[in-house]
């Protein structure tokens, strides 16, 4: 787990294993090597440090969803305070070759509260302690490998419900794991026109959940292609398999080399595998299809990006559309505008391939094969669930992917059993820009109807509550030499969450160190 410790009210202390030793030793050593090669040549060392302290408070129980969303897993749904702490350094050799590495703390204070409206529990203060950052990076021209923790990068300058993926955003905290993944590299004898670029990994999902120790792989494939020489159109492929682990229902799951192999191309499982696995791939297979078209100008970019999830074959084969995140973003080089960035997004995922998952078989079907009395349409993809991995797409409690998504109560064992409410329709407006060149601010404004799923988990998305989110937030840089702050008033109003306005302050202390070495 990435939880280091929980120290709640009724004075019990539990401290739990960060991460796989078997990633944890790699990670020290590496770390404990940079130095070395900093002194090994010539080499640029640049680095920053920096330290928050956040509070929050609210007129009830529970924060507004703005305040707590897509913050990296480390802050509460209810009043309370935070802090969070770190240090990361680069070093630039002069072969092309880049080092990195990050550590990062953070904890909270809260009385913790269920965020949303129908199993509302509140429970004891309690403080949290996490590990959102402890990793070390490498890189060679155009490939880079990042072993440990690393916190996600977002997109669309914080105003996107997604951050610019869907499956990935910056809601949890990451997974430990490495990932080896490349920038953008053009393809010989295409005359720059077309690019590619991949992602492959393989993470631990050590939090509290269902199938325990589960393991994750992760592939993406993306091409870019410039139509002009000012319109570019992007595409891709992302893949997410949960796989291996100790399921309380059947045991150790399939988790040789020769299944990671089926893993890779989403082939079937063996005997040891469950039955549904031997039927269709093994593990739980997840990801999204990513259509996207960018148009730049001298002063200014807009993008519009469709990105699809999938959960099998059908949303592979578009059998969804029109599911999808689909986001219109305009953007100003110059950041210092009164308005430099606007984005619209609209969000479906209703439809999900269809409102069955098969058919009884016709009767000329029978003819032809009497023991085949159903057959597989396709429907009801039930986006982040799955009958085996019953955690689902969910971490430490958290959605991995679009936050939109609500995540089941928590168990009495403590452990999340996937998501209840995953069939939505959703507009989300933002608008960022500067304030007499001097104070940055973003606004946000985020409203949703919620049809929970196709096999209802929770009556109360019966009704399809209508829920309404807004956030403004300043920034008031250099107050004083390395401090800045932050102010955000964030509003809930509907029946998915609570009626609340909320407010947080954020004090952040920042600086450089480093130093050059001739290359």
């Amino acid at each position: 787990m990435t939880n280091i410790c929980d120290i709640c009210g009724d004075g019990r202390a539990d401290f739990v294993l960060l991460y796989n030793m078997k990633l944890l030793k790699p990670t020290l050593i590496l770390f404990l090597l940079f130095p070395l090669q900093v002194l090994a040549g010539n080499t640029d060392v640049r680095g920053e440090w920096y330290a928050e302290m956040s509070l929050m408070g609210a007129g009830r129980r529970a924060m507004p969803f703005w305040s707590y969303t897509n913050r990296g897993g480390i802050l509460p749904s209810s009043p309370g305070a935070a802090v969070n702490a770190g240090a990361s350094s680069a070093f630039f050799n002069a072969n092309d070759f880049r080092f990195s590495a990050g550590l990062a703390v953070a904890g909270y204070y809260s009385a913790e509260t269920e965020a949303y409206m129908p199993l509302r529990t509140s429970k004891k203060s309690c403080f949290r302690g996490f590990l959102p950052e402890a990793y070390v990076s490498a890189g060679w021209r155009n490939l880079n490998l990042d072993l440990g923790i690393k916190r996600r990068e977002m997109d669309f300058g914080g105003l996107s419900i997604t951050g610019g993926d869907l499956t990935f955003t910056d809601n949890s905290m990451n997974f430990p794991g490495y990932n080896l993944h490349s920038d953008w590299m053009a393809v010989p004898k295409t005359r720059g026109i077309l690019a590619v670029r991949f992602d492959f990994g393989d993470y631990g999902m050590w939090d509290n959940r269902y199938v325990k120790h589960a393991l994750l792989h992760n592939q993406a494939l993306y091409f870019r292609v410039a139509l002009t020489k000012k319109l570019t159109l992007t595409a891709g492929l992302e893949d997410w398999s949960q796989w291996g682990g100790d399921s309380p229902l059947y045991g150790p799951q399939p988790h040789s080399f020769t299944d990671y192999l089926k893993i890779l191309v989403g082939s079937s499982g063996g005997d040891d595998a469950s039955k549904s696995d031997q039927i269709n791939a093994l593990g739980n297979h997840l990801g999204r299809e990513l259509v996207r078209l960018d148009w730049a100008e001298e002063k200014w970019t807009l993008t519009f990006q469709h990105d699809i999830p999938f959960e099998d074959g059908s949303g592979v084969g578009f059998q969804n559309f029109p599911d999808g995140v689909n986001t219109l973003h305009f953007s100003f080089n110059d950041k210092e505008k009164w308005v430099s960035d606007l984005l619209l997004e609209f969000i479906y995922t209703k439809w999900q391939s269809g409102t069955r998952h098969d058919r009884p078989a016709t009767p000329e079907e029978l003819k032809k094969n009497p023991e085949k009395t159903r057959y597989v349409v396709g429907g009801c993809d039930n986006y982040f669930n799955n009958g085996e991995y019953k955690s689902g797409w969910t971490y430490n409690g958290k959605v991995v992917g679009l936050p939109l998504f609500t995540p089941m109560p928590v168990g009495e064992n403590g452990i999340t059993p996937g998501v209840c409410n995953n069939r939505i329709v959703a507009w989300n407006f933002g608008v960022g820009g500067m304030v007499c060149r001097k104070i940055p601010y973003i606004i946000k404004v985020t409203y949703s109807r919620n049809y929970g799923t196709y096999g209802q988990r929770l009556a109360f998305f019966d009704d399809v509550p209508r829920q309404f989110s807004g956030a403004l937030e300043l920034t008031f840089r250099d107050l004083l030499p390395y401090m800045s702050a932050m102010a955000g008033v964030y509003a809930d109003a509907g029946r998915l969450f609570p009626d609340s306005v909320g407010v947080t302050l954020k004090f952040l202390f920042k600086g450089d160190f480093g130093r050059r070495r001739a290359l």
